[in-house]
């Protein structure tokens, strides 16, 4: 089943040095006649935290309607972008592409920001449904017609035996994004927390918090100022880039990492260590307080938002 993105991570590598297309027609947005008004989306987020809720959300036609009357109609060529099932999006945009899915547009209408112009990109599912509904939408901003940053908003992904993955959005008048995730699995269903993020004067996304000060979660804790995350975090999450089967001695595809961001983008060096912890027989849950810092396994090197380098450490150095 797909991953739908556990932490809502938004992009934190943005900007990988190589070529962009020069064919950046797709993101040209010359009529303000289309700037969507906000608020938009799925309202009160924060309140539906029952399955009846969640489901009145989802099953909302009229919902739906709205979504679509943002017209997406321009499709997009394959090789124009990469689109990975997690919430970390790569800039420029790949080469490669999921031949599974076959339509992927870009609507007509968009967001008006400061100097960028904010798009909304859909991909269309067709596999095993007759008709073609969106699977997911994605915000790319951009400037100059050519892409900034890049995050996904909206999942509707539906898997074997009746698993499902939802994720619904709403963006408010001052451009606060709200994202919340539900998964409909054996359990039967998991509400996830509500994660909020916000463009800023760059034109990139980051996390947005609603106080400043210490923060502390399951899954994250550092200094929140002016919303944004400063300073180091120490940050517990999902790590795609290694590869278990390519190396094996990490077992644990989570890892204890130590980040520095200033105004909410990544700066300096962020080290990524094995994160040992203790999984409940139970649930499959891990025990929080088991949690302990392992052995350093990379890191990475950020400027102002890109990442500029990255490193596998001692004997894997060269294999990464």
């Amino acid at each position: 089943m797909l991953s739908c993105h556990s932490n809502a991570q938004i992009n934190r590598a943005i900007n990988k040095k190589a070529n962009v297309k020069d064919d950046t027609s797709f993101f040209s947005a010359t009529n303000k006649i289309n700037c969507l008004s906000l608020p938009f989306g799925y309202t009160d987020l924060s309140k539906r935290l029952t399955i009846d809720s969640v489901l009145s959300a989802i099953q909302d036609e009229s919902k739906l309607k709205e979504i679509n009357s943002l017209k997406f109609e321009k499709v997009i060529k394959k090789d124009l972008l990469l689109l990975p099932e997690e919430y970390d999006v790569f800039l420029p945009f790949a080469k490669n592409f999921n031949e599974k899915y076959d339509q992927i547009k870009i609507a007509s209408q968009f967001l008006c920001y400061r100097n960028y112009t904010i798009h909304f990109v859909a991909v269309f599912n067709t596999i095993r449904y007759a008709i073609p509904f969106i699977e997911k939408i994605y915000l790319v901003s951009t400037k100059d017609n050519k892409p900034v940053d890049m995050m996904r908003i909206y999942l509707h992904h539906e898997g074997e035996m009746g698993f499902s993955n939802y994720t619904l959005f709403n963006i408010d008048k001052n451009y606060i994004i709200s994202l919340q995730d539900y998964e409909f699995t054996e359990y039967p269903f998991k509400l996830k927390p509500l994660n909020k993020y916000q463009v800023l004067s760059s034109g990139k996304f980051s996390r947005y918090y609603d106080h400043d000060g210490p923060y502390k979660d399951n899954k994250e804790e550092g200094l929140v100022k002016n919303h944004l995350k400063e300073g180091k975090w120490i940050e517990f999450k999902p790590n795609g880039d290694v590869d278990l089967k390519k190396y094996p001695e990490f077992t644990d595809s989570y890892t204890y990492l130590e980040a520095m961001y200033k105004n909410g983008l990544p700066i300096g060096k962020w080290t990524f260590y094995k994160l040992l912890q203790i999984y409940s027989e139970e649930t499959g849950e891990p025990i929080l307080n088991s949690r302990k810092k392992g052995q350093l396994i990379y890191t990475e090197a950020y400027r102002e938002g890109i990442l500029e380098k990255r490193e596998l450490a001692g004997n894997n150095a060269n294999r990464f």
